[in-house]
Order: C-alpha cells, then structure tokens, then sequence
C-alpha cells in the first residue's frame, strides 16, 4: 500500500510594525506592511481576509486608498486580510463596509442558510491543482466533509466532522456507518470551501481504506484532540481513513494585468 507522505512547512506569515492593539482600528500613518497588497490566498487567512482583498481588487483600490476612506491603519488592515484569528468590531466592520461599497451582511459571509455557489462566476476565474503540502494545510483545519462509501442503495454520502493525524483523517461516528465504510472496498472523503462574495472556493479529496480505531494508544492520542461530532447522539467508534490518494484544485480569480 503506497501511503502519502506529507511535507512540513507552510506559507510565510505576515508581520507588521503596527504599535497600536490590532482590535482598535489603528490610525492612519502607524506604518504600511511590507507586502501588504498581496492576495491572502493560503489556508491560514480567513474568509473575511479574502472577502476584504478581493473587494479592494474589484474597485481597483490599495490599501492606502481604504486606510483613507476608513481612517484605518494600513497594518491594522493588513492583519484583517492576512490573519485567520482577526476580530473586527461593529464599528469597524461598518466603516470598512462602507469604504468598499458593500454591506457588512456580504462582507461577512451573511445568509448561512443559502446553498453555496447560488452568484454568477468571476470576472476572470482560473482553476489550478493544490500540491500535497497545500491540501495538507486545508485538511490541517479539520472541519466537516464528506465521506462517500457504498451502501445498500448505492453511492452514498454522508457530512461527517474530522481531524489529521499524521497522513490520516479520524471521523468519529456510529457503529452503524463505521460498519458500512468497513464493507466499501475503498471510500472517498471531500473537503471544500465555497465563497460566493469572491467566486472563488477549492477543494480536496483523499480516497484510501477505512479501518477501525481500537489500539489503546492510538485511540488516547485521538481522544486528546477534543473530535466532536455536531450531529449529537451515540457516535462513539472513531474510524480513520488513510489518504492512499489525495489531490485538490482551488478556484481563484486572476487580477487583470494594468496596462
């Protein structure tokens, strides 16, 4: 059985010289970041972050353009479009709002209750492969997907909560379902984020074999990591799934080149 073996490593972070407490909003003049302007297209920005660069790209505005309409540090807006763990308060997400010509409800990722991918497509969208260490990085956050197994009626798919350890994925679920991935000779597991304020979205799908969780040891180590299915219930056999194959694509849009 040919495993995949995973690279260490990750995209480079951001940092800035900002001196006030990135939560305030800052002020205009506290200092730009260096790189400011490029787009947070890696696993460890937030949908915020993206929804905020691709707005100042469809308007054709730099961060210094939105630090002035805003009254914002370009390092406090720096830190919103490239940090996962940035908090916006009300205030601040009106103001940013109102520079970008959109309503916090967009900005924000509103309407939860929408099927995803209901916009039109991008003005310029590409599609292009993710690399092992990239989907690695998607599949490092955990999250829901999807497992697709046979079952008595065919094809099926089910929405499971998950982790990564090591180059497997750990689902937590009935005795039921493990017993219908046990009987799939293989299964399939997706993951994937859509993004209908920006058109863009990625996705990766591992295919392996799934197996039982019974080592002791094994299972203490997948029990420190806190998995928790939201479905509720007795859902006690935790099932790992080893990524035989992995790929993964991402949809993004390509900024027009200026003339």
């Amino acid at each position: 059985m040919n495993r995949v073996r995973w690279s260490n490593g990750g995209a480079p972070s951001m940092t800035s010289n900002e001196s006030n407490h990135p939560g305030d909003g800052g002020r205009v003049g506290d200092g730009a970041v260096t790189g400011a302007d490029a787009a947070p297209s890696d696993a460890r920005s937030s949908d915020l972050g993206r929804r905020i660069f691709h707005r100042r790209a469809e308007l054709h505005l730099s961060m210094d353009d939105v630090a002035q309409r805003t009254g914002m540090a370009e390092a406090y807006l720096a830190y919103l479009e490239h940090n996962a763990a940035a908090l916006l308060s009300r205030s601040s997400l009106l103001r940013l709002a109102a520079a970008l010509e959109t309503s916090p409800v967009s900005l924000t990722g509103g309407d939860v209750d929408r099927p995803q991918g209901l916009g039109k497509a991008g003005p310029n969208p590409a599609l292009t492969p993710l690399g092992p260490e990239q989907c690695h990085d998607y599949l490092a956050l955990g999250g829901v997907g999807r497992v697709v197994f046979d079952s008595d009626r065919g094809p099926s798919a089910l929405p499971l909560n998950f982790v990564l350890l090591g180059d497997e994925l750990i689902v937590r679920t009935s005795a039921s379902t493990a017993e219908q991935l046990l009987h799939s000779r293989i299964v399939g597991f997706e993951v994937d984020r859509i993004d209908d304020a920006t058109s863009e979205g990625w996705s990766v799908l591992v295919t392996g074999r799934a197996r039982v969780v019974e080592d002791r040891a094994e299972l203490s180590r997948i029990v420190e990591l806190g998995l928790e299915p939201w479905a509720g219930g007795q859902r006690e056999t935790f099932v790992s799934i080893e990524s035989e194959q992995v790929s993964g694509r991402r949809l993004h849009q390509v900024p027009h080149s200026s003339t």
